[in-house]
């Protein structure tokens, strides 16, 4: 699987103005129905798992989100990139601690060996103190696509 394929220039939604997390997934859920990335059972199937399994991850430095849906909800693989204008409560994976994320990376996957592999990609990045800062520096739509995809690039090399 080729993650920059994955990840697309009109992919990126920064700054989002939402009151909670369902509010959130209902606008993405929106905006990826529209480019045809996903199924109209989406919306649903990414609540559901999220109330089942959380996505929230905690590093030192960022407090993000890897919201996904099982594959029959997902029509092509992305990596949607996602900012919020408040932070939003969330749960941590593993743990179902709060914590409240401005970040969210939508993982959109057909295959569960993709899905292993993009989480450590995430938790890799988010760990990295550099990533965070230009990360959160960013608020331009093309840049952050660009910056995310060099990022991805990069990592594959390794």
């Amino acid at each position: 699987m080729d993650y920059k394929e994955m990840l697309q220039p009109e992919l990126v939604f920064l700054n989002i103005d939402a009151k909670d997390r369902s509010d959130l997934y209902s606008k993405v859920a929106a905006k990826l129905m529209k480019l045809g990335y996903v199924k109209d059972s989406y919306e649903a199937a990414l609540n559901k798992r999220e109330d089942e399994f959380p996505t929230g991850v905690v590093s030192d430095f960022i407090s993000i989100a890897l919201p996904h849906a099982n594959p029959e909800n997902i029509n092509k693989p992305f990596v949607a990139v996602v900012t919020t204008k408040e932070p939003l409560k969330m749960l941590q994976m593993g743990y179902n601690t709060e914590e409240e994320a401005k970040t969210f990376f939508f993982l959109g996957i057909q295959h569960s060996d993709d899905q292993l592999t993009l989480l450590q990609e995430f938790m890799a990045l988010i760990q990295d103190k550099e990533f965070v800062a230009d990360f959160e520096s960013i608020s331009d739509e093309s840049e952050m696509y660009q910056y995310i995809a060099k990022r991805f690039a990069e990592a594959e090399v390794k």
